[in-house]
């Protein structure tokens, strides 16, 4: 049968495409070797197989060809089966010896390798033991250097020592602080630097004459406050007793003053018992004694003294600092000011004066720095005109996030004119907008303005938060409405103030916005209004009008007669029907004799 030997060459030879074909008995057999073939034919073209060669696919191809064939001839069945387990074994055998092989050539070269990779590692051991022996010959020379300078050191005392580090050459053995590699080797950068380092030693020499002193000092005075506070608790111990002295003496010449007004019958000893009983239980620091004496004590009080010195040398030394043109420690200097006497409008005018400084920032800002970091728990910020001036000259050289700091951080005082800066400032510069309207928002807030805070948010497009500050601001009027829709006229804002929000009733109602809106230059947002609840349907927008308590039937007929000036034929026409329809209601036509007739009555 030919179903039982094409398959026998099958695997071994690749099938042409003009094969001949043994007769075969039955034409069913040939339409199965057919269609073997195209199976064979088009699974190769799916792989990809190779003409020519051994191929993996190309085996798997003819034997799955096989088993069909297999199963196609029943009668050869054993003998096909058995012929295709040779066949598998062969191709098994071949596989295992390729892979063999492969091991085996991996294995050759690793051999092969070895003596060039015993070279390498003993070149780079050779290499290795060359540096550590630099390294400790090197170690070596250190150590007795090191060992000569502390030799050296033993024997030089303090005064030679001074004077060897003066006079030595000092030889560099590395980069000069300040300068790069390569400056170091150039005369002129070095000659640069070195004129440096001698300002900069000039100006240390001149700071430790003028504002250091010996340690000695520092103890000598610390020696003189301990005596100054000790005999200064001894004092206030020795006034207290004589305050006390005081008061019983003016205690009991009250008492004997009114035992002689009286008549006298009662014996001296006995009238002055409870008096002496009271003034004997009396302290100094009882409160009906507090307003006594202190006129006669208060002039000669230590402390008051003590305190306006302190305050007039505090004075002096920021004039000092002022005129030294030491901008930023006068700044500080006076921020701290005991009793905030130089935390005011003076000092301020007298910074803002200075118009020749360096340094990048001017001293006014750096007056208004100082200002709100000392601002805390022990300093209030400053006052409303002066936050309103740093925010000024903080945005004035383009400092937005010094701003946005002290408002987050509460170290100025809010007031409207500040958030109006703000707010001013973010329209010139498109790409601050956000963040000043932001800033503006806080500020309004902070002072209580709700109007503007809400206009911030509406600006921003917080359209839902908007609505939610005004429904929980109990100040917000209907002034207020009508100033967020001048000054921001949307769709969106005129449909969430006509419309419930969280179940509560609506802020405007529709005829008092579209009344509002005619008569400023949004006659357009007024329409758009009216158009959108018209389409909403006619018992809608009918409901809409009657309900409306906020606006007449003679103002609705207004806005009629505005709709059909402005060509919205169809509005007005509605409006005018809905308004007729209610009982009562009388339409009179401009132009009619009815309406002449009753003119008289109107006026």
């Amino acid at each position: 049968m030919s179903a039982t030997s094409s398959p026998r060459a099958a695997p071994s030879t690749a099938v042409r495409k003009s094969r001949v074909l043994p007769p075969i008995i039955s034409s069913s057999d040939r339409d199965f070797l057919d269609a073997v073939y195209a199976y064979i034919e088009s699974e190769k073209e799916k792989l990809g197989c190779p003409k020519e060669g051994p191929d993996e696919q190309r085996y798997i191809i003819y034997s799955s060809a096989f088993e069909k064939v297999i199963d196609h001839a029943t009668s050869y069945k054993a003998i096909l089966s058995t012929i295709k387990k040779e066949y598998d074994g062969c191709i098994s055998a071949i596989k295992r010896s390729h892979r063999d092989a492969r091991l085996l050539h991996r294995k050759l070269k690793v051999t092969a390798a070895e003596p060039t990779t015993l070279m390498y590692c003993q070149r780079r051991a050779v290499q290795l033991r060359e540096r550590i022996e630099i390294i400790q010959r090197d170690t070596a020379e250190l150590q007795a250097q090191l060992e000569k300078l502390r030799q050296a050191g033993r024997e030089t005392s303090p005064s030679l020592k001074e004077e060897a580090s003066v006079s030595a050459e000092v030889k560099p053995v590395g980069r000069i602080p300040g300068l790069s590699l390569e400056e170091s080797m150039r005369p002129d950068a070095l000659t640069k630097h070195l004129e440096y380092l001698q300002r900069k030693r000039t100006e240390l020499q001149q700071k430790k004459r003028t504002q250091c002193v010996p340690a000695q000092v520092k103890a000598d005075l610390d020696l003189k406050m301990m005596s100054t506070l000790k005999q200064r608790d001894e004092l206030a111990a020795e006034n207290d007793r004589l305050k006390l002295r005081y008061k019983q003496m003016k205690l009991l010449a009250e008492a004997v003053s009114c035992w002689g007004k009286s008549d006298g019958r009662m014996p001296l000893l006995d009238f002055m018992s409870p008096v002496l009983h009271q003034a004997s239980e009396l302290h100094a620091c009882d409160s009906d004694y507090q307003n006594i004496g202190t006129a006669g004590f208060e002039e000669d009080d230590p402390s008051k003294v003590k305190t306006s010195e302190l305050l007039v040398d505090y004075i002096e030394r920021f004039i000092e600092l002022f005129e030294a043109g030491k901008y930023e420690a006068a700044a500080f200097h006076a921020a701290k000011s005991p009793y905030g006497v130089l935390r005011n409008m003076e000092t301020m005018e007298k910074f803002k004066a200075v118009s020749v400084y360096q340094g990048e920032l001017p001293p006014l800002l750096l007056f208004f720095q100082a200002l709100t970091i000392s601002a805390g728990a022990a300093r209030k910020p400053p006052e409303a005109a002066m936050s309103l001036e740093a925010v000024k000259v903080a945005l004035q050289h383009g400092r937005v996030e010094l701003v946005t700091h002290w408002i987050t951080q509460r170290r100025l005082t809010s007031c409207e004119e500040m958030g109006d800066v703000i707010r001013e400032y973010g329209e010139r510069k498109p790409q601050m907008s956000d963040k000043c309207l932001a800033l503006a928002q806080v500020v309004y807030h902070a002072c209580g303005i709700s109007r503007k805070a809400a206009l911030c948010m509406c600006q921003r497009g917080m359209i839902s938060g908007a609505m939610e500050f005004i429904c929980h601001c109990k100040s917000f009027t209907l002034d207020d409405c009508l100033y967020l829709l001048r000054k921001c006229p949307s769709a969106d804002l005129l449909r969430s103030l006509t419309q419930e929000y969280c179940g509560r009733p609506a802020v405007l109602s529709l005829g008092f916005a579209a009344l509002s809106l005619l008569s400023t230059d949004n006659k357009a947002f007024a329409f758009q209004l009216l158009e959108r609840v018209h389409s909403c349907g006619r018992d809608v927008f009918e409901q809409m009008i009657l309900e409306d308590v906020f606006c007449t039937p003679e103002e609705w007929s207004e806005i009629a007669d505005r709709c059909r000036e402005t060509s919205h034929t169809q509005l007005a026409q509605d409006i005018t029907e809905i308004l007729s329809a209610q009982a009562g209601a009388v339409l009179l036509s401009p132009d009619s004799e009815d309406a002449k007739l009753m003119e008289h009555v109107f006026l």
